[in-house]
Parts: C-alpha cells; structure tokens; sequence
C-alpha cells in the first residue's frame, strides 16, 4: 500500500511540475511555430531572424516546432524565416509589448512550388508524430499512437518491438530474443487482437489466436493505433486492447524511400554458428502421401537434414522500397511497399526441468517445493531467420463523396533453427563443486518454420448527402504455419565418478554424506531412437463490415447515430504427423546397443508396424475447427456542450464454434458444437479543460473466446520443454473494463497522459500445470476463479531545445484467488486451499525511459532508451506456492543516424546492450541448490530457484534510408 501511494505521490508532482512548466507564459516575448506550406510537417532547424533597426537576434526551430525570443524589448519588428530547400519568406512585422506574449505561425513554401505567398496549413503527413498525438487527442476511445517518425529514429525494426516502448505495454520475447506479443494493462496476450487497416486477420500460430507480431517489418506502417477502450463498433474480444496497423497510403506525390542495411549479434562473435541444409527437408510426411494405414519405410526419412556444420554466421541483410503516386488528376492514388531482412539470431539457454514429484511440506501449513530437478538441459539455438513484407493498395475517389479502396498484403517469416541440447540426468554425487549426472543426452533437433499471412481487403466509402453516410469492407485472409519434418537425433552416454574422491555432509541433509568426485568417467556412446514430426495449419477468414451514418441535431445539439454488423466466417484445420524411428544394435557394444560414430552412418528400424504408420490417422492434433462470428451495434455520439460529448451503444455478438479432432469416439471432447451470445454494452466521455486539455471516462463490455487448441484435450509435444493439452470443459471470459485518463497536448510533439483502469474478469483463462504421464508435467488452459485487474498510468513527452525525452510507466495490480495442492508428509491424500496472487502475464511495474537529441543544422539525431519490466508469473502450478515466475529485467538500446544532404541518411541502432536474460524462478528456499557441493547452475540468490536462464546478447544494426 505505501509503495502504490508513494507511486501517486511521484506521478501527482511530476503531472504538477509539467502543467506549471506549460501554463507560465512570459511577458516580452515573441513566440510561435514553423511548418511547410505544402504538408504542414513541422520545419526543426529553421533559422528565424528579427530586426529592430541595430536590434538583431536569431534562434532555430526547436523539436517541438516552435521558435521563441525571449525578454525582448518592447517594440515592432521584423521577422523573417530561412530554411534549405524552401523559399525565405516575406517580412513580417511584430508587434511585442509589456504585457502579452506576441504569437506569428509561419508556413514556408519549397523551391519546388509555384506559389508567392506563404499559406498557413493546418494538416500534417500521416506518418509524423503531429498526426499521431492529432489521433490520440480527436478519438472517440482511449489510444496511444505511435507515428512511422518515431519508429524510424527508434532502436527498433520490428513492431513487436516497437510496441514494447507504448505506455502500458510490456512484451514476451522468442528464442531470438525479439519481442513477439503484447501484453496491456497486465492482460495476458490473448485478450489483445491485431488490425490490420482496421481489419483483424487470422493467426498462424498452431494453438492461439493472437498474431506473433515480430512478422510485421516496422518499414511497412504508417502508424500504429493501440485502443485501450472499445467503442460498439469495434469486436468485443479485446480486453486488454485493440493493436491496429496502419499500412501506407498512397501519397500526394511520387514517393520512393526504402534502406539497405546490415548488421550481426554479439553472440556469433563468441561462438560459431550452426547450419544444416534445409533443402533436404521433406515438404510433406508420408502419412500425407501413403495410403490410409499405409507403412512408410525407413528411406522415407532422409538424414541429410539432420547433418549440422559449424562455421561463421555471415552478415545480415536488409532492404525495403516504397514507390506511391497519385494520377488521373490526383484520383487514382497508387502504392507498393516491400521489405526483406534476412538475419542471423540464437541464444544460449540453460533450463531444469520441473515434475510433479516435489518435497512434501511437514503439514498443511507449509508448502511444498520443487527439488526434484532430475534433469536440466544446456542449449544453443542458431537460426536465420528471413522475413518478407509486401502491401500494395489503389485507391480511387469518384468525387469528394465517393471512393473505393482495394489493399492487399503478404507477410512471411520463415526461420531455419539448429538446437544443440545436452540433458544432464542428475545423480546424487558432487563433481566440481554441482550437482552432477549420471548420464548425458546429446540431442540435435533441425527445425523449420514457415509462416505467412495475407489479405485482401476491398472498401468503400460514401457521402449520401450532408445527413447520411455509410461504409462497407469485405475482406479475405489467410494465415498458415508448416514445421515439415522437425527431425531430432539422439545419442547418450553414462558418467560415473571416478575413484579418489571424499564424502562430505550433504546440506540439509543432516547425518548423510555426498560423495565429491575428483574425475568423472564417460561410458561408450550410443545412438538412441530417432523423432520425426510433421505439422501443419491453416486459418482462414472471410469477413463483411457494414456501417451506416446519420448526422442530425438533437435540442440544437449536434448528433451522430451509427449502426452496423459484421460477419466473419473462419475455418481452421490442423495437422500432425509424428514418427519414432528405433535405433539399431551392434552386437560388439557392451550392451548390443549401437555405438555412435556418425548420424549418416547410424541406422534405424521399426520394431512395430505401428511406429510405421506413424500417428495422423488417429493423432487427436489432426482438427478441423469452425467459427461464425456475427455481430451488430447502434451507438450515438451526443455533443452536450461545447466541452462534453458522450459515445454510448450496445454490442451484440453471437458465437458459434464446432469441432472434430481424431480423438476416439468414447473419449470426451472428440468433437463438440459450442453456441453463445453476449450483449456488450460501452460508453466513451471525453470533457475538454480547455483547448488542449481533456478528461476522458469509458465503461465496455468485452470478451475472451478460447483459442482453438485450448479446446481440443489432445497432448502436443512440438513446444521447447512441456506438452500442453487442450480442455473441452473451458469456458469463454466475460469482461467489465472501466477507465480513466486525464490528457494534455501543450505542444505540437509533447504530451502528459495520465490515467487509472479497472477490469473485472468472469472465468479468466490461464495456463496450468498439471499432473501429467509419469512424472512429467503439462500445460493446460483452465479456468481458476474470478478476478480483479487494476492500476494507473502515466505518460509524458517534452522537448526543450536540441534535447527531447519520453517517459512512461504504469503500476498494475491484479488478483485472483485458485485452489492449490499441498503434499504433506505422512499423508497420502493431498491437502488443498486458497491462494491469492497476481494474473498470468501481469507484471506490477513496467516503464520506458527516453532521451532524444535532434541537431537540424548538422542532421543528427540519437537516442537511447531503456526499458524495464517487473516480474511477473509465466506460468500457474497446482501446487501451492510453486507458480513459475519471469524475472524483473531491464533493457538498452541505441540508436542514432545522420542525413547526408535531402536523400540520405545513415542509421546505426544496437540493441539490448546490457545482455539482459531471460530468466524464469521458482519462490522458494533455494540454500542447498545456491551453495554448497550439490548447487546448480545459475542460481542468483538463496531465495529463489532459477530454473530457465537465457542469453542473447547484443545486436548491432547499419544501414542508410535514401528518400527521392
């Protein structure tokens, strides 16, 4: 409680000390703003003059796009505008008194116009940060937008990434260490969903529907809208919030811009790089070119793929290009944008592997712990990683009334990975100072992974008369993700310790002993049965959008209605082949098993036909999914006064889903038919302080359907360490979201956000582990309760001079409160209570820090950001006390670029420059492991277990973007 009021305390002065700085004007001065006639983009660096006969001074434009004088004597001036590229303007006259602050706007026209006098434009480029804090001041919601300006000068090339830098949001990364989805206002990743232009389009990924948002390159966007309140004419299935990517449009003007880059990571300089030949791997599993039942053989599985070489990972590289024009007397607007990066990634990871098997607790007011790490596994990834991004849209206005629009866009990320594991089994012996095994497992799995997603998107806008309008989009899209052949080759090999060693005291272990090894010897090593999976999915949409517009007057007041629907039709279908290829024997071994000397000289068999018929006739991944989704909205946006408006209406969505998997007929969840429907009501109220000041209040309704696999009870072992089952029994969550937002735009760049939510959610969704085959644990989606999610934010960005900063953070707390599992000693049968803790994915604290530096003059810009992240639980246990968390981190990038006349500009961006890991823990009393002759490896503190530990190391980027 203290540390949330010494939060509101910091955020209260901080918001106090910005109005103050903001609201004092002075006397004496001459102030005012500087943009370009022709696209109203502010013109920073812009010499201004002023003269009063010997009385000179000069000053430039600022970041904010305004210039000031101050403490100027009283009197009338001269004022007059220079800047390269544009015509020096007429001489204007100034009038500065004792008492009021002189005020002149200037808009410059280019060498390139025709035009004679200057013209004062209130317009601006939809891809600067003018237009970006435009949007988030006139929306009807709660939004944050993120213009392509910023992006361009950020750190970041990926919009996961960028994203990462928004007020509210923080991000989970891959095995490659970029940040791949949204988590808002500490709600899990699947209560956001992503637009595309205003459009939601399907996922690729093979169990969820949120997108991976690392396959979007940043250099296709205009901006991206976050909305953090649903108005009624937006889906309901967006709690957390609505990501919509705003794609190029076609300029007034021929545009050609793109970059060429390069770059490399840290990691390859520390160690090789390791490849295998992709084009060995089999696109099809013969369970899809069989025969019903049929048996493959062992030639059907090629060994190439699974030979690996080392060597130097080369440089990567990146290009992207964008040519848009408008014809046909500027009604016809045309635009392609393409992007292409090719890039080299990994990290090294070091992961204990949890059981259920844990140490019991001596009654039932203990907990348990997890001690029972039997075994832990060291891996290395190497991946090359290519991502192709292409939008192409054509536009065309029939008149100032009518126009059409037809876009379309392509997105693919395929990524070829090498996984170097060793699993260490654990024995109960100390050798250098850990714990140490009793044998090792050296396992190389090839993987490939293919995505993509397109869509295609007609719409049409249209003025009926000055009262009525409407609008209408219908929409294709199509996401798919194949993993042809995930092939993994195995050998193992026993560790004994050798002789002359001591026995010391085992610690917490009073009256036994552990034997310290001063040797180790290796037993032969011998090939073990091979893995061969296949798997693919499919997720289509075809969607309709039609809104209606009517504009009246209601007691003298201006009224906007609007009602609609939409309708989209998805079919999903998932595919999995697995095999197991046994290994063969060598009769000279000491246990007639085969000994290793090569994966092409190594040979395998099928000791059963089932093992040849691999599992897709009867593997319960094998679906089929159907989803009708149909919804409609009336809403009426009411003008009460000159300073409040209000946006109210009703949602109506209706679910329908169906399913069949491969399960047997008698088993539960085979196939079900699932129908519901939700009534969502919303209103938005924004009140206007003044001119740039604004209070905003909303209230929605909003849901969360399962993700398709999450229904489907079928076991999936395709993931890094654990299976993950479905659950038939899960129900859909229902949402009550308020929110809260004060809002100043004092400047045309700054801005003081400061807000407060509140969500309380019906049947939350989580991932659980349970009780699972042996001792092994798996991941299932459940329901554990209701819960509260709440918090404030604040956000805020300033310039002063040639120095810019940006800074947000947000406190989030939630609650839920499940049943768990306590094992007591002596007692056979589990004891079971109540615990209360945070939401999955909620972090308590992130915040993003910013510090920009603009010289016009010379062309500079730099900035260095950093970001950071509070801990937060990555995944529940049954147990109590036993949940998985992710470890608080903090994160540095770089960034800084210099233009070389008005085409080029050179760029240089280095990421995570700390090596931050990633680290998953356990809350537990973690002595014996963090000391002592049996510790393991990477363990930080004596208080918690760390059981996940991964390194990425630093990413250099170098590039130029050219602009004809």
């Amino acid at each position: 409680m203290k540390s949330k009021l010494r939060s509101i305390k910091i955020s209260f002065l901080l918001t106090a000390l910005f109005v103050l700085c903001n609201a004092v004007s002075f006397a004496q001065t001459i102030k005012g703003s500087v943009t370009s006639a022709k696209n109203g983009e502010t013109l920073i660096g812009a010499t201004v003059h002023i003269q009063k006969g010997d009385f000179n001074l000069n000053t430039t434009v600022r970041l904010d796009g305004t210039y000031v004088f101050k403490n100027v004597p009283a009197g009338i001036y001269t004022l007059q505008v220079k800047f390269v590229g544009y015509k020096t303007t007429n001489d204007y006259s100034v009038e500065v008194t004792g008492t009021e602050t002189a005020v002149l706007n200037v808009a410059m026209a280019d060498n390139s116009t025709s035009l004679n006098e200057v013209t004062i434009t209130e317009h601006a480029s939809k891809e600067s940060d003018k237009s970006a804090r435009s949007d988030e001041r006139n929306a009807n919601n709660t939004m944050n937008a993120v213009s392509a300006h910023s992006i361009a000068i950020s750190p970041d090339v990926l919009v996961s990434n960028v994203l990462s830098r928004v007020s509210g949001i923080s991000v989970d990364r891959g095995n490659t260490g970029d940040a791949q989805h949204a988590i808002i206002r500490g709600m899990d990743k699947q209560y956001n969903t992503t637009l595309i232009n205003g459009v939601k389009i399907p996922s690729p990924d093979n169990k969820n529907r949120y997108v991976p948002l690392d396959i979007f390159p940043a250099e296709l966007v205009e901006k991206i809208e976050i909305s953090k309140s649903l108005t009624p004419e937006m889906e309901g299935d967006a709690s957390g919030g609505v990501i919509n990517l705003v794609m190029k449009t076609a300029p007034d003007k021929l545009r050609i811009d793109g970059y060429l880059g390069t770059g490399y990571s840290q990691l390859f300089i520390n160690r090789g790089f390791k490849t295998f030949n992709s084009g060995q791997v089999r696109s099809k599993a013969p369970g899809e070119t069989l025969p019903p039942l049929g048996l493959a053989s062992i030639n059907d599985f090629p060994y190439q793929n699974l030979v690996t070489r080392s060597k130097n990972a080369p440089p990567n590289a990146d290009f992207s290009l964008t040519i848009g024009d408008r014809f046909l007397d500027k009604k016809l607007g045309v635009i392609f944008s393409g992007s292409y990066r090719n890039d080299y990634a990994g990290n090294n990871s070091f992961e204990m592997v949890q059981t259920h098997t844990v140490g019991p607790a001596p009654d039932v007011n203990s907990v348990n712990t997890e001690t029972n790490f039997q075994s832990s596994y060291n891996r290395k990834y190497s991946s090359q990683i290519s991502r192709l991004g292409t939008i192409a849209s054509v536009d065309y206005k029939f008149d100032a009334n009518n126009s059409i629009n037809l876009f379309g866009s392509y997105l693919q990320l395929n990524e070829h990975r090498v996984r170097e594991t060793e699993n260490f089994v654990y024995g109960g012996y100390s050798y250098q100072g850990y714990h140490y095994t009793n044998g090792i497992d050296n396992l190389t799995e090839t993987r490939t992974d293919l995505q993509s997603i397109y869509n295609v998107t007609l719409k049409g806008n249209h003025k009926i008369n000055n009262a009525f309008a409407f609008d209408w989009t219908v929409a294709n899209s199509e996401a798919q993700h194949k993993q042809p052949d995930i092939a993994e080759f195995k050998t193992a090999y026993n560790t004994s310790p050798g002789p002359n060693g001591t026995n010391e005291p085992t610690p917490g272990n009073p009256g036994s002993s552990t034997y310290v090894a001063s040797t180790i010897i290796n037993g032969p090593r011998y090939v073990q049965d091979e893995s061969r999976v296949w798997t693919h999915n499919t997720d289509k949409d075809i969607s309709a959008y039609l809104n209606l517009h009517y504009d009246t007057r209601i007691f003298g007041r201006k009224a906007l209605f609007a009602a609609g629907g939409m309708f989209r039709h998805k079919t999903r279908d998932n595919f999995v082949d697995r095999y197991t290829l046994n290994h063969g024997s060598d009769p000279g071994s000491p246990t007639s098993d085969e000994l290793y000397v090569s994966v092409p000289d190594s040979k395998f068999q099928f000791n059963s036909p089932e093992y040849a018929r691999g599992s897709s006739y009867s593997d319960p991944g094998v679906y089929t999914f159907t989803e009708n989704i149909q919804g409609v909205y009336a809403d009426l946006k009411y003008i009460l006064s000159d300073r409040l408006n209000i946006l109210f209406g009703l949602r109506g969505e209706k679910t329908y889903q169906h399913y069949d998997s491969s399960l047997p007929v008698t088993f539960p969840g085979k196939t079900a038919t699932i129908n519901y429907t939700d009534y969502l009501p919303s209103i938005n109220a924004k009140y206007s302080l003044t001119e740039n000041q604004a209070i905003r209040a909303s209230y929605f309704q909003s849901v969360l359907r399962p993700a398709y696999a999450d229904l489907i009870p079928y076991p999936d072992a395709t993931g890094e360490t654990y299976v993950t089952q479905g659950n038939p029994y899960l129900q859909h969550t229902t949402i009550n979201n308020f929110d809260l937002r004060y809002e100043a735009f004092p400047g045309a760049f700054d801005e003081l956000l400061f807000g407060a939510f509140y969500k309380y959610l019906i049947n939350p969704i989580e991932q659980q582990f349970i009780h699972g085959t042996g001792e092994s644990l798996v991941l299932q989606p459940v329901n554990l309760g209701n819960a509260h999610n709440y918090g404030l934010e604040f956000s805020a960005k300033k310039y002063f001079g040639n120095i810019g900063f940006g800074a947000n953070y947000t406190y989030t707390h939630s609650v839920i409160t499940s049943v768990k599992r306590i094992d007591v000693v002596n007692q056979s049968e589990p004891t079971y209570r109540d615990q209360t803790r945070p939401l999955q994915g909620q972090a308590t604290h992130i915040g993003n820090f910013s510090l920009l530096y603009k010289d016009t003059r010379n062309g500079l810009d730099a900035q260095l950001a950093v970001a950071y992240t509070g801990e937060r639980i990555r995944a529940v246990s049954e147990y109590y006390g036993l949940d998985t968390w992710e470890k608080a981190s903090v994160n540095l990038d770089f960034s800084a670029q210099k233009s070389f006349s008005k085409h080029w500009v050179i760029f240089v961006k280095v990421n995570n420059i700390l090596n931050t890991p990633y680290q998953l823990f356990i809350k537990q009393n973690n002595i014996n492991n963090y000391t002592g002759i049996l510790k393991y490896p990477h363990q930080e503190s004596p208080n918690y277990t760390t059981i996940q530990y991964d390194q990425y190391y630093a990413r250099y980027n170098l590039g130029a973007r050219f602009n004809f």
